[in-house]
């Protein structure tokens, strides 16, 4: 029983490092390919206003990848039932990206903030683009996971 409390208290801050990882990673490697003015410019946009298409690819890549790793590196850690584990890892990250959005909602109404179609469109983007990850994280551990056994 310690045992396993000791790998979940591991387990999350090694997640988190590892959603920090995929996103400086994804970041420096996009800077080297479009430049680092333009990946500047995507990251201090407030909206999707003035972004082109690759930003909306950088954006998804860079939350899915982030959302994968912080899932498989959860999973790889923590020692049994990894279905359930799985499912509850996913469920708790797909809430806490729904939880920020509406933080953000109810930030922009007691602002007196209109809802900019852009600025939503971007955070939907992102909250898609980590339930995505988490999901595909999830499934290619538990792939991995059955071609062991």
């Amino acid at each position: 029983m310690a045992t396993n409390v000791l790998r979940w208290i591991i387990a999350v801050p090694a997640g988190l490092t590892a959603w920090y990882a995929a996103t400086f990673s994804l970041g420096m490697a996009f800077s080297g390919l479009h430049g680092e003015e333009l990946v500047d410019s995507l990251w201090a946009a407030p909206d999707m206003n003035g972004i082109p298409i690759i930003g909306t690819y950088i954006i998804f890549a860079t939350r899915a990848v982030a959302a994968a790793s912080l899932v498989g590196v959860i999973l790889r850690i923590v020692p049994d039932y990894h279905k359930q584990v799985a499912n509850i890892v996913v469920s708790l990250v797909s809430a806490a990206a729904v939880i920020s959005l509406g933080f953000i909602l109810f930030q922009d109404i007691s602002a007196g903030l209109s809802n900019v179609l852009s600025a939503w469109c971007r955070d939907i983007l992102e909250l898609l683009s980590i339930i995505f990850g988490a999901i595909l994280g999830a499934g290619g551990h538990m792939k991995n996971r059955k071609k062991r056994t």
